[in-house]
């Protein structure tokens, strides 16, 4: 079930994300902005001009000049009073992070209060809201939104945004921390979201040939921590198989295996490919292997009863009737039960 996102606040206007850059400036017409590269991408930056709403607005575009994320900074706050839809929304909403802020430095308030940063989105989709809290007069400070795998590089809170935040605010268990993200593997990072984006067709239409290309990348151009570079081989090895291309999909998911020996999703993924590859026993074996480590792992049941149906059919039967179980109610999970029940009833000999 997806929060609550309703906002009376234009954020894109007559943009959205995934536009191309072309559509996203054509409509910026008699506005001045500034191009600075963004790693391997590109940052167009419309400063607050006379005449305007006093706001800063950062727009981001993948290699493939396609909009993945957009910052919007108000320099004085905007005061939520005239926004009663988004202030039902936040009221909804439980705050992610708590930070505080140094007033003398962006609100000239008298005294330091605390600034509240929520999230919500859709499927694809995250939008932040950083609002200074008061019970009569709201005021938004920092709202971005970006595709889902480009979140945590466009957060609210990074300094490049408001850099008068001060660091030693509450931070929930399980959210990002609010330290700027000033690693050395940002290009890294960028590239795998760029093949995240590209493979689960985060703009619609998986593209898997961009994911190979993204998910190499990033390894080459180095990842920092070890977890991400086995998840970014795993990628990749679904990228091919995507494509088609078993043998480049089993090297890599092995090397992944390699890095992360217990992980269920990666030994499932390795087992799906050697299914392709009539390889069934292994295959087998390999889902049967992400069962123990994960008993509720449901599209490890499905291919492991997909594998199942040549040699023992009642078992067969039983791993998808548990499939079944495991996923009752689960939208994306709808065409694959229907494929299920189609299998179940001719198994069953119905």
């Amino acid at each position: 079930m997806l929060p609550p996102s309703a906002s009376d606040l234009e954020l894109l206007g007559a943009s959205h994300l995934c536009d191309a850059k072309e559509s996203v400036v054509k409509h910026w017409q008699g506005f001045r902005y500034e191009q600075v590269p963004w790693g391997s991408g590109e940052q167009l930056q419309r400063s607050a001009q006379s005449g305007q709403p006093d706001h800063d607005r950062f727009y981001f575009f993948n290699d493939e000049q396609r909009l993945v994320g957009a910052v919007f900074r108000y320099n004085k706050g905007l005061s939520l009073k005239a926004y009663p839809v988004l202030r039902q929304t936040l009221s909804e909403l439980l705050p992610s992070s708590t930070f505080y802020i140094d007033p003398t430095q962006l609100l000239s308030r008298e005294s330091a209060r605390s600034a509240v940063l929520y999230r919500t989105g859709d499927y694809t989709s995250t939008t932040q809201y950083l609002v200074l809290e008061s019970e009569k007069d709201p005021m938004l400070l920092v709202a971005s939104l970006a595709i889902d795998p480009y979140e945590q590089l466009l957060s609210s809170y990074h300094e490049t945004f408001l850099p008068d935040l001060n660091r030693s605010g509450s931070t929930t268990p399980g959210e990002p921390s609010p330290e700027r993200d000033s690693s050395d593997d940002f290009l890294g990072l960028q590239q795998f979201a760029r093949g995240e984006a590209a493979l689960f067709g985060s703009c619609g239409t998986a593209q898997p040939a961009i994911a190979v290309d993204a998910y190499r990348r990033s390894i080459q151009l180095g990842l920092k921590d070890e977890a991400r570079v086995a998840e970014a081989h795993h990628r990749l090895g679904l990228a091919f198989l995507d494509q088609g291309q078993l043998a480049d999909a089993q090297l890599e998911l092995e090397q992944a295996l390699s890095l992360r020996p217990n992980a269920p999703a990666i030994i499932s993924n390795l087992g799906r490919v050697l299914a392709e590859q009539q390889q069934r026993d292994r295959a087998i074996a390999l889902f049967q292997r992400a069962l123990i480590l994960r008993p509720n792992f449901a599209e490890a049941r499905f291919y492991l009863a997909n594998s199942l149906e040549q040699t023992d059919t009642r078992r067969a039967i039983e791993e998808y009737e548990t499939y079944l179980a495991l996923v009752e109610g689960i939208p994306r999970e709808a065409k694959r039960i229907r494929f299920v029940l189609e299998r179940v009833k001719r198994l069953k000999g119905e």
